[in-house]
C-alpha cells in the first residue's frame, strides 16, 4: 500500500533533521519518539496545522496499537528501504535513522507479541472448498467425487483461501455444506445388494451410432474403413428423393473375418456436429474401470476418395461424458500410423459413457470454413477401431465407503428396488457405527460429549419412525458439518501432536492426515524434529502432493482464473476451440513446480531455467521443434530461448491478459507481487483503467507514457511498467509475437492463414513491439531475457517471497512484522542448498512459524 503523501513528508522532515539527543536510554521509547516528533515534525503535523490531514503530535502520544500498526510498519519499511526521503532530498544521519527505526520496530514487535499471545498467529478457520472435497473423498474412498463447485466460492485474504478472516460461515454456506455432505454420503451407499458382475467387452466403432452421425461438408463426416480400404458405401449420405440423411450402421455389414481391421475415420476433432462416443457403453455403477483403445492414424486424399497410411502420430484425449456434454478428462495417449492399443485405469460415475477426441485436428465452425491441415495431397485423420472395457473392479463388496457407514448390517431392497440398510438392534448398531465413523472422520480424539450429541440425533430420528439408513445418514451429515470436522483444530501456543499432523497434511496434501500421521500424533512422535523431516519427505513423495501443488498454484499464481476469459475470436483464431491447449496450460506449470520440489531445484528456477516441461501442443505454441505427442516431458532450451521459469509459461501469460489484449500494468503488477513479493496498491478510485487500442492507432506504451505524466500515477507505474513491458512479446495465450495485432478495421496488413476453427484469419499485423525498459534503480534491459538476468541478481528476494507465500498457505496466517526474523532464518538455513524449493519447505516446517498456532 502506498503511504499517504503526508506521511512521506513527515519522514522527509524527520529523517533529514540534524543531530539531536532524543534517543537516550534513560527515557521510554514512546517518550523518545514523542520528543522527536514534537521537536521536528509537530510544527506542521499537529492538531492545529494538520498538514496532509495528519496529526502526528496526537498519534505519538498514543501507544502503537492494532489500529495504527500497519501505518507504522509502512513508515518503518519505506524509511529503511531508502524510498523516503526521496532521492532529491538530503539523506539523514545514519545513526539517527537507525535509532528511529529501532524504536519504531521495538514498538511494533511489542504490539504484535501481545496480539499473538491473545490469539496465536492464525485465527480459527474452517476447511476451504478444496480441503473439504479432498477430506470427503478420502473419508468415503470416492476419489472421483466432485463437490467443490457445489459449495460457495471461498473468499481470500493475503492472496489465499486459507485464512480465517476470509473463511466465514453464514447460514447460506451451512445450508450448502449440509446438502453437499448428505449427497456425498448417499453417493457412498451401494446401488445394489449383490456385487456387480465384472464385464470385459469390446465395443467396436462400427457398432456405435454416434460414430455415424457426421453429415454436411466432407471434413465433418465420418468414414468407415477396413484397414486402409475406404467403405463409402457405408457412409452417411443424403437422399435426394426424401431430402433426408441416410445413416447406415456399418456394424450391420461387418465381416467376421476382418472384424479387427474395421475402424471409423475422423478428420476433425470431436465437436459439434460430430460428437463421437462409444455410446453402446454406459458405466453400470460408479467404480474403477480399465479401458483399452485401439486405432491408428491415416492420410485422407483431398477429394476424400481414398485413405493411405498416416504420416505422424496424433494425440488422443479420452473424456467421460454425462449427457448433455458434462465432460471429465480421463487421460491421453498417441495413435501412430500402425495400429496400437493403449490402456487407461479410470474411475467412472454411473451412467457415464466414453468420448474420444483427436484433439490436434480442426474444429470447424460455419459458415465458410477450411481445414488448416489440408495439404496439396490430402489431410491427416484418425481411425478409431474399438474400446474394450473391464470392470467395475471392486476389491471388496460393499466397497470401503459403504462399509464405513454401515459395517456388516443387512442390505436389502425397498419396494422401489433401492438399497436400504436395516438393523435388528438399531440403537446398539447406531452407537457402534457412529463411534467408528467419528474416529475416522475427526482428526483428533473424539470426546464423549461429541459422540453423545450425534447419537442423540440419530436415536431421535429413529424414534420418529425414520429408517435406520436415513437416520444414520442424518447423524453422519451432522458430523460432516460440525465444528469438530469443518474446522481446523489448533489452539494458542505450540501445536500438539494432532494439530501438527493436521497442519502438515493440509499443507503438503491439502487433505486430512492418514493413518500413519494420526498414529504418530497419538503417541506424540510427530513432535520429534527427525520424525517431522521424515514425514515431510514421505508426504512430498506421495501422489497426493499433487493436490498441494495444484491448490497452491491456483492461488499463488492465479491459475484458478484460467477460464476467466477466452482468446478473442477475431484476433486469435489459432487458439479457438482448442481444448488441448487449454488443458495443457495449467499442467505445464503444475508439473514444472513438482519438478522443482522433486529435484530440490534452486529458487532461481522461478525466474529462469534451461529446461521446460511440455507436450506437443505447447511445443507448437512455443515454436519448439522435435516434440510430438500428448505426454509431457522435460525439454532442454536453446540458450537464446525466451522461455524458462514461470513468467514466460503460457498459463501465467494467459491469466495476466484478458483474451483481447495484454497489459504491461497487469503483468508488471503480477511480477512485483507474485515473484518479487512487492505488492502494489490499487489505483485511486478516480483513476480509470487503460484500455488497449485494438485498432492499432496507439500502442500501449504510448498510452502509458501519457498516463505516467501525472505524478500521482508515475509513483507506482515506474515500478510496475518495466517488468510488464518485458512481457509484451507474448500474446494473450503465451505465443511469441514481434508485432501487435489489430482488428479487421484497424491498421496494418491482413494476416494470411486459417484458424483452428477453420475460419480464414481476419486480423491485421499492427505496430512493432518494444519490450525494453528501465528498472527504478536505473538498470536497463532490452527484452525478457535481460530482465530475467537482472531479477536473478537478488536470489534472496526470490527466496523470501516464496517462503512467505508458502508460510501463508501452510499456516493460514499473514506474515507479521515479528515473523520476519523467522523468514530470514529459513532463508539463511536454505542458502547452502541454493534455496532449493524442497529445502525451503523443510526449513519452513522446522520453524516456529509452522510449529505454533
Amino acid at each position: 500500500m502506498m503511504l499517504p503523501r503526508s506521511v512521506r513528508r513527515f519522514l522527509c522532515l524527520c529523517l533529514v533533521t540534524g543531530p539531536c539527543a532524543l534517543f537516550g536510554n534513560a527515557e521510554s521509547a514512546p517518550v523518545q519518539i514523542r520528543k522527536f516528533i514534537d521537536q521536528h515534525c509537530a510544527s506542521c503535523h499537529d492538531d492545529v496545522e494538520l498538514k496532509g490531514n495528519l496529526d502526528l503530535s496526537s498519534l505519538a502520544k498514543q501507544p502503537v496499537d492494532p489500529d495504527t500498526l500497519q501505518t507504522w510498519i509502512q513508515v518503518h519499511d519505506r524509511a529503511k528501504s531508502g524510498e523516503m526521503p526521496p532521492q532529491e532530498a538530503a539523506r539523514p544521519v545514519t545513526s539517527h535513522l537507525d535509532a528511529f527505526l529501532k524504536l519504531v520496530a521495538e514498538q511494533i514487535m511489542e504490539t504484535e507479541r501481545q496480539l499473538v499471545a491473545d490469539t496465536g498467529r492464525s485465527i480459527k478457520r474452517r476447511l476451504n472448498r478444496y480441503e473439504y472435497e479432498n477430506s470427503i473423498r478420502d473419508l468415503l474412498s470416492i476419489p472421483y467425487l466432485q463437490i467443490k463447485d457445489s459449495l460457495p466460492e471461498d473468499s481470500t485474504a493475503h492472496g489465499y483461501n486459507k485464512l480465517g478472516e476470509a473463511l466465514d460461515v453464514s447460514h447460506v454456506q451451512l445450508a450448502r455444506y449440509l446438502r453437499t455432505a448428505e449427497s456425498a454420503l448417499r453417493e457412498a451407499v451401494i446401488p445394489q445388494v449383490a456385487k456387480p458382475a465384472r464385464i470385459q467387452q469390446r465395443y467396436y466403432s462400427w457398432n456405435q451410432p454416434a460414430f455415424t452421425k457426421g453429415n454436411g461438408p466432407p471434413v465433418r463426416k465420418t468414414y468407415p474403413v477396413v484397414g486402409l480400404e475406404l467403405r463409402n458405401d457405408l457412409n452417411s449420405r443424403h437422399d435426394a428423393k426424401t431430402g433426408k440423411w441416410i445413416r447406415p450402421l456399418p456394424g450391420e455389414h461387418s465381416d467376421p473375418d476382418r472384424r479387427e481391421e474395421e475402424a471409423v475415420v475422423m478428420l476433425m476433432s470431436t465437436y459439434e456436429h460430430v460428437e463421437i462416443q462409444f455410446d453402446e457403453f454406459r458405466a453400470p455403477v460408479s467404480g474403477r474401470y480399465r479401458l483399452r483403445f485401439s486405432g491408428y492414424t491415416v492420410w485422407m486424399a483431398p477429394d476424400f476418395s481414398n485413405v493411405t497410411k498416416g504420416r505422424r502420430t496424433e494425440p488422443i484425449t479420452i473424456y467421460s461424458d454425462t449427457p448433455p456434454r458434462t465432460l471429465r478428462r480421463l487421460g491421453a495417449f498417441d495413435f501412430g500410423p500402425e495400429p496400437s492399443v493403449h490402456e487407461l485405469d479410470v474411475w467412472l460415475k454411473a451412467g457415464e459413457t466414453i468420448r474420444p477426441d483427436a484433439s490436434r485436428l480442426v474444429r470447424s465452425r460455419p459458415p465458410h470454413f477450411q481445414n488448416p491441415f489440408l495439404e496439396a495431397d490430402g489431410m491427416p485423420g484418425v481411425a478409431f477401431q474399438w474400446m474394450e472395457v473391464a470392470g467395475p473392479l471392486f476389491e471388496s463388496w460393499p466397497p470401503p465407503g459403504h462399509q464405513l457407514l454401515f459395517g456388516e448390517t443387512e442390505n436389502t431392497l425397498d419396494e422401489q428396488g433401492r438399497v436400504v440398510v436395516e438393523s435388528r438392534q438399531p440403537a446398539r448398531d447406531a452407537d457402534r457405527l457412529l463411534g467408528n465413523f467419528l474416529q475416522q472422520a475427526y482428526r483428533r480424539p473424539v470426546s464423549p460429549a461429541d459422540r453423545e450429541r450425534f447419537l442423540a440425533l440419530i436415536l431421535d430420528s429413529l424414534a420418529k419412525g425414520h429408517r435406520f439408513m436415513d437416520s444414520m445418514i442424518a447423524g453422519y451429515t451432522a458430523v460432516l458439518i460440525s465444528p469438530g470436522y469443518l474446522y481446523h483444530q489448533a489452539y494458542r501456543g505450540p501445536l500438539d501432536g494432532h494439530a501438527l499432523a493436521e497442519r502438515l497434511a493440509y499443507f503438503l496434501w491439502n487433505s486430512p492426515p492418514d493413518e500413519e500421521l494420526l498414529r504418530l500424533a497419538a503417541n506424540a512422535d510427530i513432535l520429534n524434529p527427525a520424525i517431522q523431516s521424515q514425514q515431510v519427505e514421505r508426504l512430498l513423495d506421495d501422489p497426493k502432493s499433487r493436490r498441494f501443488v495444484n491448490a497452491f498454484l491456483d492461488y499463488w499464481l492465479d491459475l484458478r482464473h484460467m477460464a476467466a476469459s477466452g482468446p478473442d475470436t477475431e484476433l486469435y483464431p489459432e487458439y479457438q476451440l482448442d481444448d488441448a491447449l487449454v488443458e495443457s496450460l495449467p499442467a505445464e506449470t503444475q508439473l514444472y513446480f513438482l519438478e522443482l520440489i522433486k529435484g530440490n531445484l534452486g529458487v532461481r528456477h522461478v525466474v529462469d531455467s534451461d529446461f521446460i516441461i511440455i507436450n506437443e501442443r505447447l511445443a507448437t505454441l512455443y515454436d519448439i521443434g522435435g516434440v510430438f505427442g500428448a505426454h509431457f516431458r522435460p525439454v532442454e532450451l536453446r540458450e537464446e530461448s525466451p522461455r524458462g521459469g514461470l513468467m514466460t509459461q503460457a498459463s501465467i501469460l494467459k491469466v495476466t491478459a484478458n483474451g483481447t489484449s495484454s497489459s504491461p500494468v497487469t503483468r508488471g503488477a503480477w511480477i512485483m507481487e507474485r515473484i518479487l513479493g512487492d505488492p502494489i496498491p490499487p489505483p485511486p478510485p478516480a483513476v480509470q483503467a487503460i484500455e488497449s487500442d485494438i485498432r492499432g492507432a496507439k500502442t500501449i506504451r504510448e498510452q502509458l507514457a501519457l498516463h505516467r505524466s501525472q505524478d500521482s500515477c508515475n509513483i507506482c507505474h515506474v515500478k510496475i511498467d518495466p517488468a510488464g513491458f518485458a512481457l509484451e512479446n507474448f500474446d494473450v495465450m503465451g505465443g511469441w509475437r514481434d508485432r501487435y495485432r489489430t482488428t479487421n478495421k484497424g491498421e496494418g496488413e491482413r494476416a494470411p492463414g486459417v484458424g483452428h476453427n477453420g475460419l480464414i484469419n481476419r486480423y491485421r499485423i499492427g505496430r512493432p513491439i518494444d519490450a525494453s525498459s528501465e528498472l527504478p534503480d536505473g538498470r536497463s534491459f532490452k527484452d525478457i531475457r535481460e530482465l530475467k538476468q537482472l531479477l536473478l541478481s537478488n536470489e534472496q528476494q526470490l527466496a523470501r517471497n516464496l517462503v512467505e507465500q508458502l508460510a501463508i498457505y501452510a499456516t493460514g496466517a499473514s506474515i507479521r512484522f515479528s515473523d520476519r526474523q523467522h523468514i530470514e532464518d529459513i532463508i539463511r538455513n536454505s542458502r547452502p542448498k541454493t534455496y532449493g524449493v524442497r529445502t525451503l519447505i523443510h526449513e519452513l516446517v522446522k520453524s516456529d512459524l509452522f510449529l505454533n498456532k
